[in-house]
């Protein structure tokens, strides 16, 4: 996947930023404490600094780190070395860090089976650890997100559309909304990276088209979306992929794994995150941009697949039962527009 830019290997940059960033990761999100036995995981891709400034955030709060690095796996959701794979379900909270991440993977449903708290970071660099934590308010993110998920819930029709063509609609009738959280939690959910909610809408439901110019991953060769890649959806299933380079890539790549689950929805997500205005090229980020929306499809929580991959569409407009949530990536819900103002999310 395509790196961001936006960032410096040298050592001192954002050094005090990041440390901040980290405290409030390990004390406000993670909620360590004291004896909680904490393992990190990075692959050879995975920011060191990031990794390093986590650890001794953890340590600090009385929580204690284990990192564990092993070799980039040539593709994500491949399953982790069997030494790693015999840590993770011992640990009281697992940080992943790795760029080819694990999540999904058998490894990772005996982790969750077992009550870890598995916290999905995956690609995470220094610039992405300050301007996700070290400056948004984390909690503001999960009082946004639970008053999304009260609109979601039972929704009889959720309609999507964008300026460049996606016209969507779905029910979210008797379906658990918010599949992962932002915050540690005494259920264990997984957390991913604050500023999404995510869940499995009623599949048969689904219809229509979306129009991805966000991102795509994977395939490897692509992340940042230089032209459209269209999915046309019936019954929560993919009938046609079009477009240009990037299409035929992702249709090259399902046509590899040779697995029909690949075309089937696994989740939607809505992102929010003011510290992601832009897509950045590390999918973590990238399915948070503030205002996007994302597809999933393939592997989920409870159903296996050869893989899983994401597209996202920018600027959204988004209807429940045909009252507005958003106009062009702008929340227009009073109750979300005001959390935004009090975020200081430009525009409202």
């Amino acid at each position: 996947m395509k790196l961001s830019l936006m960032t410096e290997s040298r050592s001192e940059y954002y050094a005090f930023e990041l440390a901040a960033a980290a405290r409030r990761l390990a004390e406000e999100v993670l909620e360590i404490q004291p004896g909680q036995e904490v393992l990190i995981t990075a692959d050879t891709l995975s920011d060191a600094r990031v990794v390093q400034a986590t650890a001794q955030a953890c340590f600090a709060a009385g929580g204690i780190p284990v990192v564990m690095t092993y070799p980039t796996a040539a593709k994500p959701q491949s399953e982790p070395p069997a030494s790693v794979a015999a840590a993770l379900a011992s640990a009281d909270i697992w940080i992943e860090y790795s760029h080819a991440y694990i999540m999904y993977t058998h490894a990772w449903q005996r982790a969750v089976a077992a009550g870890v708290q598995y916290c999905a970071f995956g690609d995470m660099d220094v610039d992405g650890l300050v301007r996700c934590f070290g400056r948004v308010k984390v909690p503001l993110l999960e009082t946004f997100g639970d008053c999304l998920i009260d609109l979601l819930t039972n929704s009889r029709d959720f309609h999507l559309t964008t300026e460049l063509g996606t016209d969507l609609h779905f029910s979210n009738e008797g379906v658990p909304i918010g599949a992962f959280r932002m915050k540690a939690n005494p259920k264990h959910i997984p957390i991913m990276l604050a500023g999404q909610v995510s869940w499995s809408p009623v599949a048969q439901t689904m219809q229509g088209r979306f129009v991805a110019d966000g991102i795509l991953y994977p395939p490897e060769e692509v992340g940042i979306l230089t032209d459209r890649v269209i999915l046309t959806v019936e019954a929560g299933t993919i009938t046609q992929i079009e477009g240009g380079r990037e299409a035929q890539l992702l249709q090259k790549w399902i046509d590899k794994l040779a697995d029909p689950t690949l075309y089937k929805i696994a989740h939607t997500s809505y992102g929010f995150n003011p510290g992601i205005m832009q897509p950045t090229g590390r999918i973590t980020e990238d399915e948070r941009a503030f205002g996007c929306f994302n597809c999933g499809w393939g592997a989920w929580v409870d159903r296996p697949a050869a893989g899983h991959f994401d597209v996202t569409a920018l600027q959204v407009s988004s209807w429940v039962d045909g009252i507005p949530l958003a106009k062009n990536g702008l929340f227009v819900h009073p109750d979300l527009a005001a959390l935004c103002r009090e975020m200081g999310v430009p525009g409202h």
